[in-house]
Protein backbone atom coordinates (compact mmCIF):
# COMPACT_ATOMS: atom_id res chain seq x y z
CA UNK A 1 0.00 0.00 0.00
CA UNK A 2 1.42 3.37 -1.05
CA UNK A 3 0.71 6.26 1.30
CA UNK A 4 1.38 9.81 0.12
CA UNK A 5 1.60 12.78 2.46
CA UNK A 6 1.36 16.45 1.55
CA UNK A 7 5.14 16.74 1.82
CA UNK A 8 5.65 13.96 -0.71
CA UNK A 9 3.16 14.95 -3.40
CA UNK A 10 4.88 14.20 -6.67
CA UNK A 11 5.56 17.24 -8.83
CA UNK A 12 3.11 19.56 -7.04
CA UNK A 13 5.19 21.85 -4.79
CA UNK A 14 2.74 24.77 -4.99
CA UNK A 15 -0.23 22.55 -4.06
CA UNK A 16 1.75 20.98 -1.22
CA UNK A 17 2.78 24.34 0.22
CA UNK A 18 -0.74 25.75 -0.03
CA UNK A 19 -2.42 22.79 1.65
CA UNK A 20 0.20 22.49 4.38
CA UNK A 21 -0.36 26.15 5.20
CA UNK A 22 -4.07 25.45 5.67
CA UNK A 23 -3.35 22.48 7.94
CA UNK A 24 -0.82 24.45 9.99
CA UNK A 25 -3.23 27.33 10.59
CA UNK A 26 -6.15 24.96 11.22
CA UNK A 27 -8.56 27.26 9.40
CA UNK A 28 -10.48 25.29 6.78
CA UNK A 29 -12.86 26.58 4.14
CA UNK A 30 -16.28 24.98 3.74
CA UNK A 31 -15.26 23.33 0.46
CA UNK A 32 -12.26 22.86 -1.82
CA UNK A 33 -12.32 22.04 -5.53
CA UNK A 34 -9.25 20.19 -6.85
CA UNK A 35 -9.21 20.49 -10.63
CA UNK A 36 -6.77 19.49 -13.36
CA UNK A 37 -6.27 16.92 -16.15
CA UNK A 38 -6.83 13.20 -15.70
CA UNK A 39 -4.12 11.32 -13.86
CA UNK A 40 -2.05 14.18 -12.43
CA UNK A 41 -2.74 13.46 -8.75
CA UNK A 42 -5.97 15.26 -7.77
CA UNK A 43 -7.34 12.38 -5.72
CA UNK A 44 -3.90 11.65 -4.28
CA UNK A 45 -3.63 15.27 -3.13
CA UNK A 46 -7.19 15.22 -1.76
CA UNK A 47 -6.50 12.08 0.27
CA UNK A 48 -3.21 13.48 1.59
CA UNK A 49 -5.06 16.65 2.62
CA UNK A 50 -7.76 14.58 4.34
CA UNK A 51 -5.16 12.52 6.22
CA UNK A 52 -3.45 15.68 7.49
CA UNK A 53 -6.78 17.21 8.53
CA UNK A 54 -7.65 14.04 10.50
CA UNK A 55 -4.21 13.61 12.07
CA UNK A 56 -4.46 13.60 15.87
CA UNK A 57 -1.00 15.08 16.35
CA UNK A 58 -1.87 18.05 14.16
CA UNK A 59 -5.27 18.87 15.64
CA UNK A 60 -5.19 17.11 18.95
CA UNK A 61 -8.10 14.73 18.59
CA UNK A 62 -6.58 12.50 21.27
CA UNK A 63 -6.44 14.06 24.78
CA UNK A 64 -2.95 14.27 26.23
CA UNK A 65 -4.02 12.74 29.55
CA UNK A 66 -6.29 10.03 28.17
CA UNK A 67 -6.54 6.78 30.08
CA UNK A 68 -4.85 3.51 29.03
CA UNK A 69 -6.78 1.29 26.66
CA UNK A 70 -8.60 -1.90 27.67
CA UNK A 71 -5.51 -3.83 26.55
CA UNK A 72 -3.18 -1.91 28.87
CA UNK A 73 -1.53 0.22 26.18
CA UNK A 74 -0.23 3.55 27.42
CA UNK A 75 -2.00 6.58 25.94
CA UNK A 76 -0.19 8.48 23.21
CA UNK A 77 1.00 11.94 24.17
CA UNK A 78 0.80 14.32 21.22
CA UNK A 79 2.04 17.84 20.65
CA UNK A 80 -1.13 19.62 19.64
CA UNK A 81 -1.42 22.11 16.80
CA UNK A 82 2.26 22.12 15.77
CA UNK A 83 2.20 20.16 12.53
CA UNK A 84 1.38 20.86 8.90
CA UNK A 85 1.17 17.26 7.66
CA UNK A 86 0.01 13.80 8.72
CA UNK A 87 2.37 12.14 11.20
CA UNK A 88 1.69 8.63 9.89
CA UNK A 89 1.76 7.16 13.39
CA UNK A 90 -1.34 8.22 15.32
CA UNK A 91 -4.63 6.36 15.34
CA UNK A 92 -6.20 8.83 12.91
CA UNK A 93 -3.39 8.44 10.38
CA UNK A 94 -3.50 4.66 10.57
CA UNK A 95 -7.25 4.59 9.95
CA UNK A 96 -7.19 7.19 7.16
CA UNK A 97 -4.28 5.42 5.42
CA UNK A 98 -6.51 2.38 4.96
CA UNK A 99 -9.53 4.58 4.12
CA UNK A 100 -11.32 3.21 7.19
CA UNK A 101 -11.50 6.38 9.26
CA UNK A 102 -15.13 6.86 10.37
CA UNK A 103 -14.87 10.61 9.66
CA UNK A 104 -13.47 10.18 6.13
CA UNK A 105 -16.32 9.68 3.68
CA UNK A 106 -16.40 9.29 -0.09
CA UNK A 107 -18.64 9.81 -3.08
CA UNK A 108 -17.52 8.61 -6.50
CA UNK A 109 -19.06 7.45 -9.78
CA UNK A 110 -20.15 3.83 -10.06
CA UNK A 111 -21.89 1.81 -12.73
CA UNK A 112 -24.06 -1.27 -12.64
CA UNK A 113 -27.31 -2.19 -10.95
CA UNK A 114 -28.35 -0.83 -7.57
CA UNK A 115 -28.24 -4.30 -6.00
CA UNK A 116 -24.51 -4.61 -6.78
CA UNK A 117 -23.72 -1.06 -5.65
CA UNK A 118 -22.21 -2.06 -2.31
CA UNK A 119 -19.82 -4.52 -3.96
CA UNK A 120 -18.77 -1.91 -6.52
CA UNK A 121 -18.10 0.65 -3.79
CA UNK A 122 -15.96 -1.83 -1.82
CA UNK A 123 -13.92 -2.73 -4.92
CA UNK A 124 -13.38 0.93 -5.77
CA UNK A 125 -12.20 1.77 -2.26
CA UNK A 126 -9.86 -1.22 -2.41
CA UNK A 127 -8.32 0.10 -5.63
CA UNK A 128 -7.98 3.61 -4.18
CA UNK A 129 -6.30 2.22 -1.06
CA UNK A 130 -3.86 -0.02 -2.92
CA UNK A 131 -2.89 2.43 -5.66
CA UNK A 132 -3.54 6.16 -5.20
CA UNK A 133 -2.15 6.77 -8.71
CA UNK A 134 -4.74 4.51 -10.29
CA UNK A 135 -6.84 6.14 -13.04
CA UNK A 136 -10.38 4.78 -13.06
CA UNK A 137 -11.98 4.10 -16.43
CA UNK A 138 -15.71 4.55 -16.09
CA UNK A 139 -18.51 3.03 -18.08
CA UNK A 140 -20.43 5.67 -20.02
CA UNK A 141 -23.37 5.39 -17.61
CA UNK A 142 -21.24 5.71 -14.47
CA UNK A 143 -22.51 8.37 -12.12
CA UNK A 144 -22.62 9.37 -8.47
CA UNK A 145 -25.83 7.70 -7.28
CA UNK A 146 -28.57 9.66 -5.58
CA UNK A 147 -28.86 6.92 -2.94
CA UNK A 148 -25.21 7.44 -1.99
CA UNK A 149 -25.70 11.19 -1.80
CA UNK A 150 -28.82 10.99 0.38
CA UNK A 151 -27.18 8.54 2.78
CA UNK A 152 -24.15 10.80 3.16
CA UNK A 153 -26.15 14.01 3.62
CA UNK A 154 -28.21 12.34 6.33
CA UNK A 155 -25.04 11.35 8.17
CA UNK A 156 -23.70 14.91 8.09
CA UNK A 157 -26.38 16.00 10.54
CA UNK A 158 -24.51 14.11 13.29
CA UNK A 159 -21.27 15.04 15.00
CA UNK A 160 -17.99 13.46 13.81
CA UNK A 161 -17.15 10.12 15.43
CA UNK A 162 -13.56 10.52 16.64
CA UNK A 163 -12.00 13.55 14.96
CA UNK A 164 -12.74 17.23 15.36
CA UNK A 165 -14.06 17.39 11.79
CA UNK A 166 -15.42 15.20 9.02
CA UNK A 167 -13.82 15.17 5.54
CA UNK A 168 -15.98 14.31 2.54
CA UNK A 169 -14.06 13.54 -0.67
CA UNK A 170 -16.19 13.66 -3.84
CA UNK A 171 -14.23 12.16 -6.70
CA UNK A 172 -15.13 13.35 -10.23
CA UNK A 173 -17.96 15.50 -8.94
CA UNK A 174 -18.83 16.52 -12.51
CA UNK A 175 -20.67 13.20 -12.79
CA UNK A 176 -23.37 14.34 -10.39
CA UNK A 177 -26.89 15.02 -11.60
CA UNK A 178 -28.51 18.43 -11.38
CA UNK A 179 -30.66 17.51 -8.37
CA UNK A 180 -27.57 16.20 -6.57
CA UNK A 181 -25.70 19.44 -7.22
CA UNK A 182 -28.66 21.31 -5.72
CA UNK A 183 -28.49 19.19 -2.57
CA UNK A 184 -24.72 19.57 -2.48
CA UNK A 185 -25.00 23.34 -2.84
CA UNK A 186 -27.05 23.68 0.34
CA UNK A 187 -24.62 21.52 2.29
CA UNK A 188 -21.58 23.38 0.96
CA UNK A 189 -23.13 26.73 1.85
CA UNK A 190 -24.04 25.62 5.38
CA UNK A 191 -21.82 22.63 6.22
CA UNK A 192 -21.32 23.45 9.87
CA UNK A 193 -17.96 23.79 11.52
CA UNK A 194 -17.36 20.03 11.54
CA UNK A 195 -17.58 19.22 7.79
CA UNK A 196 -15.08 19.98 5.04
CA UNK A 197 -15.94 19.10 1.42
CA UNK A 198 -13.11 18.17 -0.96
CA UNK A 199 -14.27 17.86 -4.58
CA UNK A 200 -12.18 16.73 -7.55
CA UNK A 201 -12.83 17.07 -11.26
CA UNK A 202 -10.99 16.87 -14.56
CA UNK A 203 -13.85 18.71 -16.30
CA UNK A 204 -14.20 22.00 -14.49
CA UNK A 205 -16.63 23.44 -17.04
CA UNK A 206 -19.16 20.71 -16.14
CA UNK A 207 -19.29 21.75 -12.51
CA UNK A 208 -22.07 24.35 -12.03
CA UNK A 209 -20.94 27.91 -11.42
CA UNK A 210 -22.94 27.93 -8.18
CA UNK A 211 -20.70 25.15 -6.83
CA UNK A 212 -17.45 26.55 -8.22
CA UNK A 213 -18.07 29.96 -6.72
CA UNK A 214 -18.47 28.49 -3.22
CA UNK A 215 -15.32 26.38 -3.29
CA UNK A 216 -11.72 27.35 -2.83
CA UNK A 217 -10.05 26.12 -5.99
CA UNK A 218 -6.83 24.12 -5.99
CA UNK A 219 -5.34 23.65 -9.44
CA UNK A 220 -3.35 20.43 -9.82
CA UNK A 221 -1.15 21.00 -12.86
CA UNK A 222 0.23 18.41 -15.32
CA UNK A 223 3.51 16.94 -14.14
CA UNK A 224 6.74 18.15 -15.77
CA UNK A 225 7.85 15.86 -18.57
CA UNK A 226 11.31 15.43 -17.04
CA UNK A 227 9.76 14.26 -13.75
CA UNK A 228 7.54 11.72 -15.53
CA UNK A 229 10.56 10.39 -17.43
CA UNK A 230 12.72 10.12 -14.30
CA UNK A 231 9.93 8.38 -12.38
CA UNK A 232 9.37 5.86 -15.17
CA UNK A 233 13.08 5.02 -15.16
CA UNK A 234 13.68 4.97 -11.40
CA UNK A 235 10.43 3.45 -10.12
CA UNK A 236 8.97 1.54 -13.06
CA UNK A 237 12.31 0.28 -14.44
CA UNK A 238 11.75 1.42 -18.03
CA UNK A 239 14.69 2.00 -20.35
CA UNK A 240 15.57 5.57 -21.30
CA UNK A 241 14.22 5.42 -24.87
CA UNK A 242 10.76 4.14 -23.93
CA UNK A 243 10.57 6.42 -20.90
CA UNK A 244 11.43 9.48 -23.00
CA UNK A 245 8.81 8.67 -25.64
CA UNK A 246 6.02 7.87 -23.18
CA UNK A 247 6.82 10.88 -21.02
CA UNK A 248 6.48 13.09 -24.09
CA UNK A 249 3.14 11.46 -24.94
CA UNK A 250 1.84 11.46 -21.36
CA UNK A 251 0.56 15.03 -21.32
CA UNK A 252 1.87 15.29 -17.76
CA UNK A 253 -0.20 12.32 -16.53
CA UNK A 254 2.02 9.80 -14.75
CA UNK A 255 -0.93 7.63 -13.77
CA UNK A 256 -2.02 7.22 -17.38
CA UNK A 257 1.45 6.12 -18.47
CA UNK A 258 1.70 3.64 -15.60
CA UNK A 259 -1.72 2.27 -16.55
CA UNK A 260 -0.41 1.67 -20.06
CA UNK A 261 2.52 -0.41 -18.78
CA UNK A 262 2.52 -3.76 -20.49
CA UNK A 263 -0.36 -2.75 -22.75
CA UNK A 264 -0.64 -4.49 -26.10
CA UNK A 265 -0.14 -2.64 -28.36
CA UNK A 266 2.23 -0.15 -26.75
CA UNK A 267 1.37 3.54 -26.48
CA UNK A 268 3.76 4.36 -29.33
CA UNK A 269 2.11 1.74 -31.56
CA UNK A 270 -1.32 3.11 -30.65
CA UNK A 271 -0.16 6.60 -31.56
CA UNK A 272 1.13 5.39 -34.93
CA UNK A 273 -2.11 3.52 -35.61
CA UNK A 274 -4.19 6.58 -34.69
CA UNK A 275 -2.14 8.94 -36.88
CA UNK A 276 -2.32 6.49 -39.78
CA UNK A 277 -6.04 7.27 -39.96
CA UNK A 278 -5.22 10.81 -41.06
CA UNK A 279 -4.10 9.60 -44.50
CA UNK A 280 -7.48 8.22 -45.68
CA UNK A 281 -9.28 11.12 -43.94
CA UNK A 282 -7.26 13.75 -45.80
CA UNK A 283 -7.44 11.78 -49.08
CA UNK A 284 -11.22 11.39 -48.87
CA UNK A 285 -11.09 7.57 -48.80
CA UNK A 286 -14.17 6.79 -46.70
CA UNK A 287 -13.85 3.01 -47.05
CA UNK A 288 -10.26 2.88 -45.83
CA UNK A 289 -11.03 5.32 -43.03
CA UNK A 290 -13.99 3.27 -41.78
CA UNK A 291 -11.95 0.04 -41.87
CA UNK A 292 -9.15 1.68 -39.91
CA UNK A 293 -11.52 3.18 -37.37
CA UNK A 294 -13.11 -0.19 -36.64
CA UNK A 295 -9.68 -1.63 -35.90
CA UNK A 296 -8.75 1.30 -33.69
CA UNK A 297 -11.84 1.21 -31.46
CA UNK A 298 -13.95 -1.39 -29.69
CA UNK A 299 -16.96 -1.73 -27.44
CA UNK A 300 -17.71 -0.64 -23.90
CA UNK A 301 -15.14 0.81 -21.55
CA UNK A 302 -12.12 -0.30 -23.63
CA UNK A 303 -13.51 1.25 -26.81
CA UNK A 304 -14.24 4.51 -25.03
CA UNK A 305 -10.67 4.71 -23.72
CA UNK A 306 -9.27 3.89 -27.16
CA UNK A 307 -11.39 6.67 -28.61
CA UNK A 308 -10.12 9.07 -25.95
CA UNK A 309 -6.51 8.11 -26.66
CA UNK A 310 -6.96 8.40 -30.43
CA UNK A 311 -8.40 11.90 -30.11
CA UNK A 312 -5.62 12.96 -27.75
CA UNK A 313 -2.96 11.60 -30.08
CA UNK A 314 -4.43 13.65 -32.91
CA UNK A 315 -4.63 16.74 -30.71
CA UNK A 316 -0.98 16.37 -29.71
CA UNK A 317 -0.03 15.87 -33.34
CA UNK A 318 -1.87 18.98 -34.52
CA UNK A 319 -0.42 21.06 -31.70
CA UNK A 320 3.05 19.91 -32.74
CA UNK A 321 2.17 20.79 -36.33
CA UNK A 322 1.15 24.29 -35.26
CA UNK A 323 4.27 24.73 -33.15
CA UNK A 324 6.43 23.52 -36.04
CA UNK A 325 4.84 26.03 -38.37
CA UNK A 326 5.75 28.78 -35.91
CA UNK A 327 9.35 27.58 -35.71
CA UNK A 328 9.42 25.55 -32.47
CA UNK A 329 12.56 23.61 -31.61
CA UNK A 330 12.42 19.79 -31.72
CA UNK A 331 12.75 19.58 -27.93
CA UNK A 332 9.53 21.62 -27.61
CA UNK A 333 7.53 18.98 -29.50
CA UNK A 334 5.78 15.87 -28.16
CA UNK A 335 6.25 13.71 -31.27
CA UNK A 336 9.99 14.25 -31.44
CA UNK A 337 10.60 11.13 -33.48
CA UNK A 338 8.47 12.65 -36.29
CA UNK A 339 10.22 16.01 -36.69
CA UNK A 340 10.98 15.55 -40.40
CA UNK A 341 7.38 14.63 -41.21
CA UNK A 342 6.02 17.51 -39.14
CA UNK A 343 8.21 20.01 -41.01
CA UNK A 344 7.07 18.61 -44.35
CA UNK A 345 3.37 18.79 -43.44
CA UNK A 346 3.63 22.21 -41.76
CA UNK A 347 4.79 23.74 -45.02
CA UNK A 348 1.56 22.76 -46.75
CA UNK A 349 -1.14 23.80 -44.26
CA UNK A 350 -1.96 27.18 -42.75
CA UNK A 351 -2.41 27.92 -39.04
CA UNK A 352 -6.12 28.71 -39.35
CA UNK A 353 -6.83 25.26 -40.78
CA UNK A 354 -4.85 23.59 -37.98
CA UNK A 355 -6.87 25.49 -35.39
CA UNK A 356 -10.12 24.46 -37.08
CA UNK A 357 -9.09 20.81 -36.86
CA UNK A 358 -8.17 21.22 -33.20
CA UNK A 359 -11.61 22.62 -32.42
CA UNK A 360 -13.26 19.69 -34.19
CA UNK A 361 -11.25 17.30 -32.01
CA UNK A 362 -12.08 19.30 -28.88
CA UNK A 363 -15.79 19.06 -29.65
CA UNK A 364 -15.53 15.28 -30.06
CA UNK A 365 -13.53 14.95 -26.87
CA UNK A 366 -16.31 16.58 -24.87
CA UNK A 367 -18.83 14.06 -26.20
CA UNK A 368 -16.91 10.94 -25.14
CA UNK A 369 -18.68 10.50 -21.83
CA UNK A 370 -22.09 10.83 -23.42
CA UNK A 371 -24.11 8.13 -25.13
CA UNK A 372 -21.96 7.91 -28.26
CA UNK A 373 -20.60 5.13 -30.44
CA UNK A 374 -16.80 5.05 -30.35
CA UNK A 375 -16.29 4.04 -33.98
CA UNK A 376 -18.92 6.40 -35.40
CA UNK A 377 -17.59 9.30 -33.31
CA UNK A 378 -14.01 8.76 -34.47
CA UNK A 379 -15.09 8.32 -38.10
CA UNK A 380 -17.24 11.46 -38.05
CA UNK A 381 -14.54 13.48 -36.30
CA UNK A 382 -11.74 12.50 -38.69
CA UNK A 383 -14.07 13.10 -41.61
CA UNK A 384 -14.55 16.68 -40.43
CA UNK A 385 -10.83 17.01 -39.77
CA UNK A 386 -10.27 15.95 -43.38
CA UNK A 387 -12.44 18.81 -44.63
CA UNK A 388 -15.14 18.97 -47.28
CA UNK A 389 -14.04 15.83 -49.06
CA UNK A 390 -15.64 13.71 -46.34
CA UNK A 391 -17.33 16.06 -43.90
CA UNK A 392 -18.72 19.53 -43.89
CA UNK A 393 -15.37 21.04 -42.97
CA UNK A 394 -17.06 23.88 -41.11
CA UNK A 395 -15.97 25.35 -37.82
CA UNK A 396 -17.68 23.67 -34.84
CA UNK A 397 -20.72 25.44 -33.48
CA UNK A 398 -18.98 26.27 -30.19
CA UNK A 399 -15.96 27.89 -31.88
CA UNK A 400 -15.22 31.42 -30.77
CA UNK A 401 -12.37 33.84 -31.11
CA UNK A 402 -10.59 32.15 -28.21
CA UNK A 403 -8.35 29.22 -29.13
CA UNK A 404 -6.74 27.08 -26.45
CA UNK A 405 -3.91 25.35 -28.26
Amino acid sequence: MLTVNLATLLGQPAVSEFLRGIVLRGRYANAYLFHGPHGVGKTTAALAFARAALCERVHGAAPVNSAPSLFGDAPAVFAIGTGDDACGECRGCRMSSTLQHPDLRFLFPVSGEEKTLETTVIETLQAMRDDPLHVFQYEKAASIRISQTRELLAELSYRPHTASRRIVVVRDCDRMREDQFSALLKSVEEPGASTVWVLTTARLARVPVTIRSRCQRVRVAPLPEALVRETLQSQAGWDEKDARMLAALSGGSLARVLAMRGADPSMKDQRDAALALLTPALNGDAGALWAGVQKATGFGKAGRERLRLALEFHQLWLRDLLRTRYGARPDQLVNRDQVARLKELAAGVDAVEIRRRLLVLEEAHRSIDGNVSADLTLFSTLSRVGGKRLGEGAWPAHATARWDV
